[in-house]
């Protein structure tokens, strides 16, 4: 009898097929590294957390400003900010296409080399299917529908359709009493990311999944609103409108210093 795998039952109840998308997750959650064994609800309890996303609006950002913060970089954020606390990544192909050096650019360093290098904590959505990441990688558990969890991390984050509103689940899980935005422009303009290794993509087209991703976190607004988390968008030109704006220098200061 051939396998089933997810496209075989969309035909079904979306109940049974919630029950067959995270069987298999379990079963990847279960043979890797998981991000419980290092850090718990507690971990960042009362603290504030700064996200760095991937849009335009932070590109040649000094990221030295946000050394002794508590930081969440995403995908391929590592490449240019080595300290952060974590880095964040919701898609599991991510990881392949990094270590067959897809993203990598002639007459520089492989991104592998600066994986390898990277100095904090290497974090994935446990994947929808079962597959073994490298030691260095921690997963977190998934959920499928829009919740803020702040009780136990080991029920998981909610995945969302994108890494920007894992990042901030995540942040929230952590313990996180406040949650600040960099990179979260939700449009592109010149290019689909500040950073190298998506020259390919399609301004336009990617635009238009910012739309998406742009509507998925601000779903968040209301979950986060009621458990008393103040989020706050550093970059008062972006299309996520839902939480209040300021800027990096208002927060941070010429000294860097921990104002909240």
């Amino acid at each position: 009898m051939p396998l089933y795998t997810i496209r075989r039952v969309n035909n079904v109840s979306d109940e049974y097929r919630d029950f067959i998308i995270m069987n298999k997750s379990n079963h990847s959650y279960a043979i890797n590294n998981k991000i419980t064994s290092l850090l718990n609800t507690n971990s960042w309890a009362g603290k504030r957390c700064f996200i760095v996303g991937g849009g335009e609006s932070i590109k040649g950002f000094d990221f030295s400003r946000l050394v002794g913060e508590i930081t969440i970089g995403i995908n391929k954020a590592f490449e240019f900010f080595p300290n952060s606390t974590l880095n964040y990544c919701m898609d599991h192909t991510f990881y392949s296409q990094m270590l067959r050096g897809d993203f990598d650019r002639p007459g520089e360093p492989p991104l592998q080399s600066f994986w390898k290098n990277y100095e904090g904590t290497r974090v994935f959505l446990t994947p929808m299917e079962l597959k073994e990441f490298g030691k260095e990688v921690y997963l977190v558990k998934r959920l499928l529908d829009p919740e803020i969890n702040r009780e136990n991390l080991e029920h998981g984050i909610y995945q969302g359709t994108n890494s920007g509103t894992g990042a901030i689940c995540l942040a929230v899980a952590l313990g996180a009493s406040k949650i600040y935005l960099l990179g979260y422009d939700l449009k592109a303009v010149n290019a689909t990311h500040w950073h190298g290794g998506y020259e390919k993509r399609n301004v336009e087209e990617f635009s238009k999944k910012l739309s998406g991703y742009c509507t998925d976190i601000t779903l968040l607004k209301p979950l986060l609103d009621q458990a008393g988390i103040g989020v706050v968008n550093l970059n008062p030109d972006s299309a996520l409108t839902c939480f209040d704006f300021s800027d990096i220098d208002s927060i941070l200061g010429k000294t860097n210093a921990n104002i909240s």
